[in-house]
């Protein structure tokens, strides 16, 4: 009899034999870019470094508290060890999924409760064509009692949020930030900022190394022209970075992929906020990019641009 692990939903299959099967699909996933957008949270990388243990978090929050118990400390380890520590177990249904059943003829295995059930009576001598032609008449009529939101029928602690999403675009926000992080947020915060007129720069600068908007890269010999394509490709990357935080504010509240704004929040008291100030050079020392980009910020600091319009 074959043995599974317990049904893990939006890695691309629901059912592995092993950890490893398992985890092969997840490092590509969603739930590889929730882990890592999490680890972009100023806020829930305080947590970890100020929280002794996993049961009493160091935060006012208590939504933030269940995260971190749910979640811990994802700063400590990679994607691979933390998923099979941890990863696995809270993004899993914690329910197995229904299924079809044949009714005995004693009713005997027939449930209590119908919500969201429908018996039908099926002729074994009809065709299977015939069968699934009137199954499916059947349950036109019954659509609008089927859920539409596919978070209803997730049983995980952690669902996916049902957007339309790419992995790809997931990808290039991380990176977008990253890179942000590193150009302009870093210097700006640790009073490193050449002048006001660089973060203009470093925009355009993100914005073509990472191919954001290929068509507004070239210098062109109009003013005008050269002077609207630096905007747009300016606006392109706030518009990543943008969405990118909203990212992050909303995987601090256990929710992913959600672009919503979100209330301000007290996480803190003010004692734990003025000891905070003393980790803030090692938070600017870390390196947040994604193993899943390679070396692809790394490689776009290097690159100086003489002009930037």
């Amino acid at each position: 009899m074959k043995t599974y692990r317990p049904i893990q939903k939006g890695i691309g299959q629901l059912r592995f034999r092993s950890i490893e099967e398992e985890l092969a699909k997840a490092r590509v996933s969603v739930r590889r870019w929730w882990w890592e957008y999490l680890r972009l949270s100023k806020t829930y990388w305080l947590i970890c470094q100020t929280s002794t243990s996993r049961n009493n978090p160091r935060v006012m929050d208590e939504k933030m508290r269940w995260i971190y118990r749910k979640f811990g400390d994802v700063f400590s380890s990679d994607f691979d060890t933390w998923y099979t520590n941890t990863g696995s177990r809270i993004f899993a249904e914690q329910e197995a999924l229904p299924e079809v059943t044949e009714i005995e003829e004693d009713f005997s295995n027939l449930r209590e409760s119908r919500d969201g059930l429908l018996l039908v009576d099926i002729p074994l001598s009809l065709s299977q064509a015939t069968i699934n032609r009137q199954i499916n008449r059947i349950l036109k009529k019954h659509m609008d009692e089927r859920p539409t939101n596919k978070l209803q029928t997730s049983k995980s602690q952690f669902p996916i949020n049902p957007v339309r999403y790419r992995l790809h675009t997931l990808q290039k926000m991380h990176e977008v930030w990253c890179l942000h992080r590193e150009l302009i947020a870093k210097p700006v915060a640790l009073g490193q900022a050449k002048d006001r007129y660089s973060t203009k720069g470093d925009l355009f600068r993100i914005g073509k190394v990472l191919r954001l908007s290929p068509s507004n890269e070239l210098i062109a010999e109009d003013v005008k022209l050269n002077h609207r394509r630096t905007n747009i490709m300016r606006a392109t990357v706030s518009r990543y970075l943008s969405r990118a935080n909203l990212l992050i504010d909303n995987v601090e509240l256990g929710q992913f992929p959600v672009f919503k704004k979100v209330s301000p929040k007290k996480v803190f008291t003010t004692k734990q906020m003025e000891s905070h100030r003393e980790l803030e050079n090692q938070w600017w020392d870390l390196d947040l990019s994604s193993s899943l980009s390679g070396t692809k910020v790394i490689d776009a600091k290097r690159v100086v641009y003489s002009w930037y319009g």
